[in-house]
């Protein structure tokens, strides 16, 4: 293979690398974003959840009001936690149709570039293979030991 075609594909495999490590960073920032907002407002959630239980627990002095309102804090809770995790089922169910496109995308690639090395590679073999227009070539012989 001529070295200026090897040096292309080369080249051509290491863009594609290169564009491979900057869609993962950006995935992986979107990630790390989606994961920080999703944490905060379930934080906030909660602050809110407590603030409203808290209210409930200085109105009702009874017994009965206070296990009502733990309750309400409690299935808030669940709904708030319940709600996070389809957020994160969808996160990661888009994330993995990203992740399955690129990976048909870089073997389409990957195959393109095998196929066209093949093909240098063949042409390489037939023009090492084919007669020197009936010229006779002598091969040096090994120097006897």
């Amino acid at each position: 293979m001529p070295d200026i075609e090897r040096s292309e594909s080369l080249n051509h495999l290491s863009q594609s690398l290169e564009k491979t490590l900057i869609q993962n960073r950006s995935l992986f920032e979107d990630m790390t974003r989606f994961t920080k907002d999703e944490s905060l407002r379930l934080a906030h959630a909660q602050l809110d959840h407590a603030n409203q239980a808290f209210s409930h627990f200085r109105e009702r002095r009874d017994l009965s009001g206070l296990i009502g309102a733990q309750q309400e804090w409690i299935r808030q809770t669940m709904h708030e936690y319940a709600g996070l995790s389809l957020r994160y089922a969808e996160m990661f169910h888009t994330l993995a149709k990203h992740v399955q496109s690129h990976v048909k995308h870089t073997v389409s690639d990957l195959q393109h570039q095998t196929e066209e090395m093949a093909e240098d590679l063949g042409q390489m073999q037939n023009d090492a293979v084919r007669p020197h227009n009936g010229a006779h070539v002598e091969h040096p012989h090994m120097p006897a030991e």
